[in-house]
């Protein structure tokens, strides 16, 4: 009786498994499985000074090799699956676009502040020049007052001049 019943449970899963559509995704895993190579298994040992070991064996379950555990978990991490290589691939390609975009908007910024720095030296030149012009124009002014101060006293000290000389001439001609 259990037997028939188990029978009726797989026929009813077959039927639910048909009108899913699940039947091609079952097929299409068996192929796989068939094609795909089997996976070579370990079995743990302990050799006499207690290491852990690995037997590792073949495809028909044979001993193919005996390894330190050390030795094929290096071994494992050494390996990537294809996956995890695609996966890299696609962060190292998302990494550099990251990297392009930031070193755009630095190149944009850069560009920006040396405009900044351009147009601040620009405008300090400016005042400094004005500034400049300003002192030159208050020394050149200064210069003149000077030159015409000294035009002034030695146009004094020659009228002073030519007075004592004529007093010392009328003076001498007045004795004579």
């Amino acid at each position: 009786m259990a037997v028939k019943k188990k029978g009726a449970k797989k026929a009813a899963r077959k039927t639910s498994v048909r009108k899913s559509g699940a039947k091609k995704k079952v097929a299409k895993k068996k192929v796989a499985k068939k094609t795909a190579a089997k996976k070579a298994r370990r079995t743990t040992h302990r050799s006499s000074s207690g290491k852990k070991l690995y037997a590792k064996r073949d495809a028909q379950g044979r001993f193919k090799d005996i390894q330190t555990y050390a030795r094929a978990h290096a071994a494992d991490l050494r390996k990537k699956s294809k996956a995890e290589t695609v996966k890299a691939g696609k962060t190292v390609k998302k990494a550099a676009k990251k990297a392009a975009g930031t070193a755009k908007k630095a190149v944009t910024k850069g560009s920006k502040n040396t405009r900044k720095t351009v147009a601040t030296a620009r405008r300090k030149a400016k005042t400094a020049i004005r500034k400049t012009a300003a002192q030159v124009r208050k020394a050149t002014t200064k210069v003149e007052r000077m030159a015409e101060r000294a035009v002034a006293s030695t146009a004094g000290a020659v009228n002073s001049a030519t007075q004592a000389v004529d007093s010392a001439v009328s003076d001498a001609a007045k004795k004579l």
